[in-house]
């Protein structure tokens, strides 16, 4: 199953914020958008999908490009 995980992140000029992520069993990518609601809504998808833990890196970069 598909969850959303949530990391702090620090930009350049010291600010501190909220980022969230996708992970599946060993598979973790962190940090790919900073609105929370969007990534509830993806990771809802993915698993309503049952997408592939092997298709993780495509998805992100396609949930990103949209």
């Amino acid at each position: 199953m598909w969850q959303m995980t949530t990391a702090r992140v620090r930009s350049e000029s010291g600010e501190v914020f909220e980022s969230y992520g996708i992970k599946i069993n060993s598979t973790v990518i962190d940090d790919i958008s900073l609105d929370k609601e969007e990534t509830e809504k993806f990771v809802e998808l993915l698993n309503r999908l049952d997408a592939s833990e092997l298709h993780a890196y495509d998805l992100v970069e396609d949930f990103l490009g949209r």
